[in-house]
């Protein structure tokens, strides 16, 4: 599992953390001299034993519930990792950086070298993300908020995070069964994150000529969605073109 060093004065304490508390401390660092951020990650990435949906792949159920039922436990189960967001008043969008390694921006060893247009590159962890291998981002958002600025759709976890199982899982995969102080599950106690699978995702050259303005009809305007920006039009139309669910099914 990860190390207990999770909070900021821990990390400076001891010296030392997992991802998820290096991403924590930096997080925590920014917000304190007035830039947003967030921590997001991967709880379950789409690589080896554990790629592809889980009605498939049981390992997928066991790696977003940290390990195997009554069995062994976080080590190679915990196929995952964390990094932080922050927000760029330049560009209006969350850029990203990883904490815990010496990575050089948004050019990273999960990723490759991201682009705002075709995402991370196919062969990482990140372009590989799909169905029941999300990229999350904790949010203090309330669900139905506006997703341009959220940078996704915001997910009440206990509600709506759902496996192709139909299984409700918990984006904290190191300790999936923590409760609160009166028994409840933390992932049922109003824990919110955004969907990021979009941005980091993969785009195939279709899904990236469909998101274009010239690649729109004028019957577009007709849709129910008339209300959307057009960023999440261009986001939904990106993710049909190539074959990857939109925000709304991902978590279905």
């Amino acid at each position: 599992t990860a190390p207990p060093a999770l909070a900021p004065f821990d990390v400076v304490a001891y010296g030392y953390a997992s991802c998820t508390g290096w991403s924590k401390m930096l997080s925590s660092a920014l917000k304190a001299v007035g830039i947003p951020a967030r921590e997001a990650g991967s709880p379950c990435w789409n690589t080896g034993d554990f790629a592809g949906l889980a009605t498939d792949n049981k390992n997928v159920s066991f790696c977003w519930a940290g390990g195997k039922p009554n069995g062994p436990s976080g080590g190679v189960y915990l196929n995952d990792h964390t990094w932080i967001e922050y927000w760029d008043n330049l560009s209006g969008k969350w850029r990203f950086l990883d904490s815990a390694s010496s990575s050089s921006s948004e050019t990273t060893w999960f990723c490759g070298k991201h682009s705002d247009v075709s995402g991370c590159e196919c062969s990482s962890n990140a372009g590989k993300a799909s169905a029941d291998h999300w990229i999350l981002a904790p949010t203090w958002s309330a669900v139905g908020d506006d997703e341009d600025v959220n940078g996704g759709t915001v997910i009440d976890v206990g509600k709506a995070l759902h496996l192709s199982t139909g299984e409700g899982v918990s984006p904290i995969v190191w300790a999936s069964k923590l409760s609160s102080p009166l028994g409840t599950p933390l992932k049922d106690v109003g824990l919110r994150v955004v969907n990021r699978t979009w941005f980091y995702s993969c785009k195939t050259s279709a899904a990236i000529a469909s998101s274009s303005p010239s690649a729109s009809s004028d019957d577009d305007d007709d849709d129910d969605d008339g209300d959307q920006t057009d960023a999440s039009k261009s986001r939904r139309a990106a993710a049909a073109a190539a074959s990857l669910p939109t925000d709304d099914v991902l978590i279905a």
